[in-house]
């Protein structure tokens, strides 16, 4: 058990972006089943805890859960939502990643599942036949991965697939028919968003076509993720303290200059590229006992 769960590790550690997207939405909808059926034994009020992170097609629902706008990509109804999502993401995510990088993955996902939130939000509010099917909620990775279907094929319309393993066909013919099935799906009320994908597929239709021309018109989001990480850093550090054998009263770690600190820094990556390399080669179970607890405390 305890090789599986280092190899899992190990996966998501070497592993793309879209392969660490597809890890925390598998991550959350066990985590979120789990959590509920706990809550129905010990019979806490609190059940369809997935609800307190669904974005809603009413405004003033959302004001009370600002976060839902975000969450939502991350939550599905369902296991087979769950599986066609993840399962167009990693085939999609995979060539998304391998022409674009996995910064642009990371955006396009997120930004991408914004604009397909809001452009729902409006849309929901705004047709008649939708105000009067009632209120809604959406979930799901669906607008999210839409925007990077369609951003990999603005980007790269010619490239082929392999279509059931058999009919190479190009890029840009599979993402019209993709966008094209939500288009002419928009009238049905069959309960998927088919505006939010629409969003979705939008915002990667944007951001491909610019990245091709040579501009990157989702850098502010690469900043803003910096500016985050900076933050949260300088508000985990944390100040040890250690008992001097003589005295044993509790006392400051010495701080370290910057040298020290990258140098220190340096010489664990390298040893974990070194470790990792050794798994590539032999497995997991080539390990040396050492390198096992490096890994696992890294």
């Amino acid at each position: 058990m305890n090789d599986i769960i280092e190899n899992i590790k190990v996966m998501y550690q070497r592993g793309g972006m879209f392969l660490k997207l597809i890890f925390i939405n598998i991550g959350v909808f066990v985590g979120l089943n789990i959590l509920d059926v706990f809550l129905e034994l010990m019979q806490v009020p609190i059940l369809g805890l997935s609800n307190r992170f669904s974005f809603d097609s009413n405004l003033f629902d959302n004001i009370f859960k600002p976060w839902s706008i975000f969450t939502y990509m991350f939550i599905h109804a369902g296991f087979s939502h769950l599986l066609f999502n993840m399962i167009v993401l990693f085939f999609i995510g995979g060539i998304f990643e391998q022409y674009l990088g996995s910064k642009r993955v990371l955006s396009t996902y997120i930004i991408g599942g914004l604009a397909g939130g809001l452009l729902y939000l409006v849309t929901q509010n705004v047709f008649p036949l939708l105000i009067n099917n009632g209120a809604a909620t959406l979930v799901g990775a669906s607008a999210a991965v839409m925007a990077l279907f369609v951003g990999v094929a603005a980007y790269r319309p010619n490239l082929e697939m392999a279509l059931f393993g058999v009919f190479n066909v190009k890029l840009y013919v599979l993402a019209i028919v993709y966008v094209g099935l939500d288009v002419f799906s928009l009238g049905r009320l069959d309960g998927v968003a088919h505006f939010a994908h629409l969003g979705g597929a939008a915002w990667g239709f944007y951001m491909g076509s610019n990245y091709k021309n040579g501009k990157d018109v989702s850098i502010w989001f690469d900043h803003l993720i910096v500016t985050i990480t900076s933050i949260a850093k300088k508000k985990t550090k944390m100040k040890v303290a250690y008992r001097d054998s003589k005295s044993q009263k509790a006392t400051k770690t010495p701080p370290r200059n910057d040298y020290d600190y990258n140098a220190d820094k340096q010489k664990n990556q390298q040893k974990l590229d070194a470790i990792l390399d050794k798994i590539k080669a032999g497995g997991y179970e080539g390990l040396t006992t050492k390198e096992k607890e490096f890994l696992a405390n890294f």
